[in-house]
């Protein structure tokens, strides 16, 4: 049998009809293996809790825990099995409710054999749809992350030191890699790091990185300057209302370096500098000090706004023409000892268009971009890229761009008190999440974060005024896990506590 073979759950109390189930039906021939023969529902529910199983076959009606039981929890434990169902034709009532719970299909009895493969077959068939979907899915989100990353370690330091980007542009463009993030509200500080080893600083760094990923994220680490030992990167918070800047950049480096010492043996000490109450203010006084002391020249970086503008100005009227002469433009001016800021200089070109992210083809040529070392690969994607944003013009009409925002917060609504993800809800609507988060901010007016948390405060708000429930049972309700972080979004959006809204005191 192959590994690819689904997984089936033959559930049924007759054990004759069981056993000629399991034993008589070529089920690889459908592409199935038994993964077991239960008895009863009870025993069934039970062994779906331990093993992975993609479809269930279950009498309908049986003596303890039916086969509708059975639908019924898969259903509301959100299992990814499909079910079918053997019914006579005088459980007819049972087999309608049982639509309710998204049976795939039904076997009448006496069961035929013909219909059986009938039904396997074809339920082979939308399982391999779904496992061909999924794999796409998994892959772009790969895809996505490599290219988030990418974007973080080496285009967002190159946006933030060596460009006159203003609030609003950094603003924009954070959210363009999914960090929510108010330049004027944001607290930062330099930290410096070494070591004692001769342990390379670019390993050192993408270890540092990596652990932050993983503990963190309420704070980014950005390098600030060249790799060396010592080692300066910028910490940025992405929750002013979080501990401390410079408390949660000890707790987190102090993870960091049990990460180092346990996966090469070395010791980091780290000092945390002045802490600036705003990244705006810390980017006015470093752009000052490079502007004097570096190559970051007022005329280069005026200069380079311009450039911007006239490449937005360019699009807008549609003269791509002139668009991909401004583009030769930076390949010549740049060269070939500087890729990595050209690179950093085309993703700030096309990462400030939104259609770019329309279609997976222009996400998919960003991430080449990204990866590419190569001047002569880089001027082709970037042409190809541009072609075609001419041959969409802008990417979609109006009213379909209205309609997936409607859907996307339905789905929102739908399942606020779960854990959603941006980039759930963009699978539901089938769009990359970039791209749904920038839509989504420009036909609402805010972003996709504050609109779900605007959902669930509300949500809480109604089951406060209108339940008994404690006030831990709303924060679940509306789905939250933390009560302290639940009490002070709740006081930020309503202006009183829970309990105080309660009493009518709000």
């Amino acid at each position: 049998m192959k590994d690819t073979a689904y997984r089936i759950l033959i559930v049924d109390d007759d054990e004759e009809v069981r056993s000629g189930l399991a034993e008589i039906v070529d089920w690889e021939s459908c592409g199935f293996q038994v993964a077991a023969v239960l008895k009863d529902g009870g025993e069934a529910i039970q062994y779906l809790e331990g093993a992975r199983v993609d479809a269930v076959l279950s009498d309908i009606r049986m003596t303890f825990v039916s086969g509708l039981s059975l639908a019924k929890h898969i259903y509301e434990t959100r299992l990814p099995v499909k079910v079918v169902l053997i019914s006579g034709y005088q459980e007819f009532e049972l087999a309608k409710e049982a639509i309710r719970y998204n049976v795939q299909d039904y076997l009448l009895k006496p069961t035929d054999l013909d219909e059986v493969y009938r039904v396997f077959r074809s339920l082979k068939e939308q399982l391999d749809k779904e496992r061909s979907e999924q794999n796409q899915q998994e892959a772009k989100k790969e895809m996505w992350h490599q290219m988030l990353r990418y974007l973080k370690d080496r285009y967002l330091p190159h946006l933030l030191f060596d460009t006159l980007a203003d609030e609003g542009e950094i603003r924009r463009q954070f959210e363009m890699i999914g960090m929510n993030l108010d330049p004027r509200a944001c607290a930062c500080a330099p930290v410096r790091l070494s070591w004692t080893t001769a342990a390379p600083a670019e390993a050192v760094q993408r270890t540092l990185l990596h652990s932050l990923a993983e503990s963190s994220s309420a704070i980014t680490l950005l390098p600030l300057g060249p790799a060396g030992n010592p080692l300066t990167m910028l910490a940025i918070s992405l929750d002013p209302e979080e501990e401390p800047l410079s408390i949660a950049v000890s707790r987190i480096l102090s993870l960091a370096a049990a990460r180092l010492r346990s996966l090469i043996g070395l010791t980091i000490d780290w000092q945390v500098e002045h802490v600036y109450p705003a990244l705006s203010e810390f980017l006015e006084e470093h752009r000052s000090l490079r502007m004097q002391s570096g190559p970051l020249s007022v005329s280069r970086l005026r200069q380079w706004k311009e450039d911007k503008r006239l490449w937005t100005e360019l699009l807008e009227e549609g003269r791509y023409e002139k668009a991909g002469q401004l583009l030769d433009h930076y390949m010549v001016h740049y060269g070939r000892d500087q890729i990595d800021l050209l690179k950093s200089i085309l993703i700030q070109l096309f990462g400030s268009l939104d259609s770019v992210y329309a279609h997976d083809s222009g996400s998919a040529r960003l991430m080449q971009l990204c990866k590419s070392e190569n001047p002569e690969e880089i001027k082709q994607i970037s042409h190809s890229l541009l072609k075609e944003l001419g041959r969409r013009e802008a990417g979609g009409s109006a009213e379909t761009e209205r309609r997936v925002i409607t859907q996307a917060k339905q789905f929102v609504k739908a399942n606020a008190g779960k854990e959603i993800t941006l980039q759930e809800v963009a699978n539901h609507v089938y769009l990359n999440p970039v791209y749904l988060s920038r839509l989504f901010k420009l036909e609402t007016g805010e972003s996709f974060s504050d609109y779900v948390t605007n959902i669930r405060i509300n949500q809480a708000a109604h089951l406060l005024q209108s339940t008994n429930m404690k006030i831990y049972e709303v924060c679940e309700q509306a789905g939250y896990k933390d009560v302290r972080h639940f009490y002070k979004l709740f006081r930020k959006y309503k202006g009183c506590s829970p309990s105080e809204y309660r009493e009518g005191l709000g």
